[in-house]
């Protein structure tokens, strides 16, 4: 579904504002967190994590696959979320600004934004995972009952190591990424109630000085940023109190509160996974000029 929507979003008609571009940087980091996730959980449960006798499930490539997806997932995450707080604030600015050519209405600034803050979430991860290394380890060989293999055949395993102490470099990186989503989770909700009160505010003004079918497109794009910011805050706050929780809270073996952390970063991965898909559904719900860039893609309008 993301994929559509991001070929949606980059066709001419809708690439005319910083909402759209910042909108386009959302759909890619959202496209490549979402491609990490399907390709770990299949290599995980189909392949060589299903612990078949005659899978190598240490290879080189494999691991070395997963700490490159590892990185990515965490820069493109973190990118999502926060260009997230910025469609919203952009959308702010602009509307208080009513009547006013601002350059953060411009196309440029979304694409601006978007590598800036990939940029930003490259060094905060890079930080994290340079010091990782694959490394070999032993030796696997393959079950009796395995067919296919030459006799005495063999391959070398390999493991994933961190040069220096780990415990100090994760508990720095969990503790500035528990800050980062904790902040998303604060600035959401108070970003969202400012959009609400501003779209009352403008909605008498906007529709006696413009026409009938722009003040219906303005008031629903606003609408539109609304709905998503409240999936952002449902989809970014549970994995700021998990990373708080892991650092600061007393997880005892067999615990509760181990259990609900363990099985709480499949939830999260759920929810992110679902907010990324809701934002083809919420667009084309709530956007007239989005229906039309589809119904054009469809061949369906000239």
């Amino acid at each position: 579904m993301n994929i559509p929507h991001l070929l949606i979003l980059l066709h001419s008609s809708m690439r005319t504002s910083s909402t759209n571009s910042i909108m386009i940087g959302i759909a890619i980091c959202d496209l490549i967190v979402l491609s990490e996730n399907v390709y770990e959980r299949v290599q995980g449960y189909w392949f060589y994590g299903s612990r078949n006798p005659c899978i190598n499930d240490f290879k080189f490539w494999y691991l070395y696959s997963l700490l490159i997806g590892d990185f990515l997932l965490t820069v493109f995450e973190r990118a999502s979320f926060w260009l997230g707080v910025f469609l919203a604030f952009a959308r702010l600015i602009i509307m208080k600004a009513a009547g006013t050519t601002l350059k953060i209405s411009k196309p440029i600034f979304g694409y601006l934004l978007t590598l800036v803050l990939v940029g930003l979430s490259s060094v905060h991860s890079a930080y994290l995972y340079h010091g990782f290394s694959i490394t070999q380890q032993g030796t696997w060989k393959p079950d009796r009952t395995c067919t296919g293999y030459p006799a005495n055949y063999s391959e070398p395993t390999f493991v994933r190591r961190f040069a220096g102490d780990e415990t100090v470099f994760s508990t720095r990186y969990k503790i500035i990424d528990g800050v980062s989503r904790i902040l998303v989770s604060v600035f959401y909700p108070i970003l969202a109630i400012l959009l609400f009160f501003e779209i009352r505010k403008s909605a008498k003004f906007a529709a006696k000085t413009l026409s009938k079918t722009s003040f219906e497109e303005r008031h629903r794009t606003c609408r539109m940023i609304l709905v998503m910011t409240i999936f952002y805050v449902i989809s970014s706050a549970p994995a700021g109190i998990s990373d708080y929780v892991q650092l600061f809270g007393n997880l005892s073996t067999k615990s509760i509160l181990l259990t609900l952390v363990g099985y709480g970063s499949i939830f999260i991965s759920a929810l992110f996974c679902l907010n990324a898909s809701s934002h083809c559904i919420i667009n084309f719900t709530m956007s007239s000029k989005y229906r039309q860039t589809v119904k054009m893609c469809l061949g369906m309008k000239k």
